[in-house]
Formats: C-alpha cells, structure tokens, sequence
C-alpha cells in the first residue's frame, strides 16, 4: 500500500510495469493472437448485459497480471470503499465523490457529513419527474396558453455532453411530438440554428449551470431570454413559463426571471462528467419519460454494484481503468479511447478531431 509520500513511479509494482513495457512494447497484435488463440475469448469480461472484449490491446497475460499488482499496490479496493461511504477523497477540493449517490435506490443510505444524500437526490428526481409529466402531458403551458412542443438545454461541458448523448442513445424511447435541441458553443450560430423553426410560445429552455454564470452557458441563456421574449411581445413574466434551471444559485436563477420553485438542484459532490442523472439529465427525463429514466439510473446502479464487488480481473470499470493507465503512462499516449460502443453519427459529431484508436469493444447484451 502507499503512503501519502510514497511516489507513484517508485513502487516495485510500477517498475515492474516499467521493465515489462520496455520487453513489449513491439509486439503485433497479430503475434499475440498467433501465438494464443484463445486470446478472443479469455480476455473478456461481462456484467450487467455488458460484454467487454479487451484482447485487442498490446498487453499479455503478464501484463494484466502486473496492472492488477498495481491495483493492489495503491490499496484500490480501499478507495473505493472510502468513496462508497462517502468520504472526501477529492483532495483537491475537499469534497466527497458520489456519482453513485444519484443512481442509488431510495432506501439506501450514503453519509456525507453525517447526511444521508440519498434522501435529496430522491426528492429531487421526484420534482424532475411530476415537471416531465406535466410537461409531456400538455398540463404546463406556455405563457400564451399552447403545451410546450419544443425543449431545448442550454449547458456546456457535462451539462451539454452527457444529455445530449444519452438523448441520442435513447431517442428509441423519445416522445416524438416534441423536439429536442442542445446548445453549448458560445458562437452565435449554434443557437440560431437551434431555434431556427421553432415557435417561442412552444419552447422551454432548460439552463444547466450548477453556479448560474458560467460565461458560455449564460451568453446562450440571455440569447434564448431575448428570443423568448420578442416572439412573446417583450412580457418579462413570460420567463416563467418558458425557462426552468438545474442549478444551485437562487439568487441568479430569480434575477433571470425564472420561477425558483422550477430550480433542479444538485450538489458539489457531483462532477461535471457524471451529471447527466441528477438535475442535469432534465432534458433526457423530459424526453425519455420518467420510468426509462429510472430504468436508466437502476442500469448505472447495477454497474456500480459490480464495480463494488467484483474481483478486479472481472470487473469492467478498473479493467478499462487499468487500460487507461497502461497506454496513458507507460505508452505516452495522449488520447485513450478507452472503449468503442458503435456511437451514432449525431453522437460522434458532437466532437472534433481524429478518434484515438479503441481499446476495447463493448456488446450490450438482451
């Protein structure tokens, strides 16, 4: 295990990584299938209807053999648990990190400060849930009267990424009758061709900013305030029913004109990547319906558990991890394409660049 001023780079299991990559490090994926044919089938792993085929990686059995000594050097399974209980393992910050929390089932207990979260992040998705039915059902109306027919989020980062490629991933179980956009990049033309053919007495903007000033967001957010109000004849109440907020300042979310009893909470244990199933995720609630959404949350749950419990040279999320680690600090590489799922054209054009080359394939398995 180490210390707190043990170096990472001077652990024995690191140096033995270190010994090894240097013996590896040119080897053909097509010798290491020759000389194991078997590879394809004894390097993968599955869980929770996911298959993980990670034998197209420059790795031998000996080096997955290493990486787990690694893990086990750095005490993995303890910081795991000490995130599980909701410990303040973000260092940096001072802050715990529970993602989990926000997928966790309603009975379940996770203590930060003595709280037990789990209990907020339940009442909010309940407020996230009657707000979608209310508007999927046509009962929350604009300000001119019509039922909202267009929703778009406004957010940046996780606030963008994560709903806009669940909303992609999911758009099987979408609500057709209404439409879904997604604006992020603070040039103009992105928002104008969001709302291009879209009626503001139909349209709701949902404003993810946990702070409510972050430059970017808040831009497009007083664009949209512009456009809502003069296609609603400049009415500043019209704010009210054209706008709601995932965010945390109610100072701000009320000097916008929005209705703080229509503000979506979530906390600063929550990071920006992982989001999209607290208050962010809004707009794919809205979209998906309040019952796929939790079945999406029950899904995240079930991976956390195996995350939990499975042994490490079983369990998928350290087995990507670990990958990560290999081909980031042993190879250099700059970019890890830590996994490949067949992404949709729409989720694959909210990025720019080249695609670094998989390490590993996901099946979802019925």
């Amino acid at each position: 295990m180490t210390t707190r001023n043990e170096a990472l780079t001077e652990l024995p299991a690191w140096r033995a990584l270190e010994a090894h990559h240097r013996a590896v490090r040119d080897l053909h994926l097509r010798k290491l299938f020759a000389d194991d044919p078997k590879r394809g089938e004894r390097m993968t792993a599955e869980a929770a209807g996911i298959y993980l085929d990670y034998s197209k990686n420059l790795i031998t059995s000996e080096t997955l053999g290493l990486l787990l000594d690694l893990a086990e050097a750095v005490d993995l399974r303890g910081k795991t648990d000490a995130m599980l209980r909701g410990e303040k393992i973000n260092r940096s910050e001072g802050r715990a990190v529970l993602h989990i929390a926000l997928r966790a089932p309603r009975e379940a207990t996770i203590l930060v400060d003595g709280e037990n979260v789990v209990l907020k992040v339940h009442a909010v998705l309940d407020r996230m849930a009657d707000f979608s039915n209310r508007i999927r059902s046509g009962a929350w109306k604009g300000h001119t009267g019509k039922p909202i027919r267009n929703v778009v989020n406004i957010g940046i980062g996780g606030s963008d990424l994560g709903p806009v490629m669940a909303y992609e991933a999911l758009k099987h179980y979408s609500d057709r009758s209404t439409a879904f956009r997604f604006v992020s990049k603070v040039d103009g033309t992105d928002f104008c061709e969001a709302v291009r053919d879209l009626d503001p007495a139909e349209t709701l903007f949902i404003v993810s900013s946990k702070t409510f000033t972050t430059l970017e967001t808040m831009t497009n957010a007083r664009a949209a305030r512009a456009w809502s109000l003069a296609g609603l004849g400049g009415d500043e109440k019209s704010i009210a029913r054209h706008f709601v907020a995932a965010s945390t300042n109610t100072a701000e979310v009320a000097k916008f004109g929005i209705d703080v009893a229509d503000m979506f909470p979530f906390w600063d244990w929550v990071g920006g990547r992982y989001s999209m199933d607290s208050a962010i995720g809004l707009s794919t609630l809205i979209a998906i319906g309040p019952e796929n959404f939790r079945a999406m949350l029950d899904g995240f749950h079930e991976i956390d558990e195996h995350f939990r419990t499975a042994p490490f040279a079983r369990n998928l999320p350290v087995l990507m991890g670990l990958l990560a680690v290999w081909y980031s600090n042993f190879f250099g590489a700059q970019t890890v394409g830590r996994s490949t799922a067949a992404p949709s054209a729409a989720i694959r054009a909210r990025f720019t660049g080249a695609s670094p080359a998989p390490t590993a394939s996901i099946r979802f398995i019925s």
